[in-house]
Parts: structure tokens; C-alpha cells; sequence
């Protein structure tokens, strides 16, 4: 069985952080089992985790368009966190679905690492930039 910090060193957000960061990191999340067909995120409401996924599939949809499938070692939910606005998307599990999930709290004792925020703002902008072009 594999460790929360094993799981997190093969997401590449987190590919350039030090062992004693990913342990830093592993206390601020909680593991979750989704089943399939649950709406994790929904677009407009209020989005209150970040997800990290360990096994499983999540369809994305904006706008009620299938935008991208994400498996193990993606993650989700940053952009709502990020800025604390309404969802941009929403996401649901195609199979049943083991994530790690911050809270808004865990997540801010998070943003005080920089490495972190900065991969977290340049995924933000590559997905922002990808969802307004049309399907």
C-alpha cells in the first residue's frame, strides 16, 4: 500500500518538491472514496474543495460540454479555490473515484508554499485559457 506522500511525489504539480514539503503537504488533505456518477463540482456553485486524484476518472464538463476526462495523478477544483469564485466547471466521477480533497482551511495552510502556488496558478490559466475555447 502506498503512502499519501508516495501518491503525491507522482502528481506532477508537486514533481519539484522536497520529501519534508510532500509530508507538509500530506497533512493538509483527507483521503475520499467516490462512487461513480457523483457530481464533485458544479459549475456556478460555490466550490469549497481541491481534489488530487489517486485511482479512478472525473469527466469535466463547462457549459454542459464534455471539456476532458481526468485520472489518476490530476487534479481539480484549484481555480474556484484559488480565487474564491464560483465553480468553472463541473465534475463528475466516471468510475468510482480515491482522491485526496483540501478544504478552503487546508488549502490556505497550503498557499504559504510558493512552489505550490506557482504551479497552482500557471495550471489555473493553462485550464481557464482552455475551457473559453470553443468545443
Amino acid at each position: 500500500m502506498t503512502t499519501p506522500v508516495d501518491d503525491l511525489r507522482k502528481i506532477q504539480l508537486f514533481s519539484r518538491l522536497s520529501d519534508v514539503d510532500l509530508q507538509f503537504l500530506a497533512t493538509k488533505m483527507d483521503e475520499i472514496v467516490v462512487p461513480a456518477d457523483t457530481a464533485l463540482i458544479t459549475e456556478g456553485m460555490g466550490n469549497h474543495a481541491f481534489f488530487l486524484l489517486v485511482d479512478g476518472k472525473v469527466d469535466v464538463f463547462v457549459g454542459g460540454s464534455h471539456r476532458r476526462t481526468l485520472g489518476p495523478n490530476d487534479f481539480f477544483g484549484e481555480i474556484s479555490m484559488m480565487v474564491l469564485n464560483p465553480a468553472t466547471a463541473t465534475v463528475v466521477t466516471r468510475t468510482p473515484v480515491r482522491a485526496y480533497v483540501m478544504s478552503h482551511l487546508q488549502f490556505f495552510e497550503v498557499r504559504v508554499h510558493q512552489t505550490v502556488m506557482l504551479q497552482l496558478r500557471s495550471a489555473m490559466s493553462d485550464r481557464l485559457s482552455a475551457d473559453r475555447k470553443p468545443v
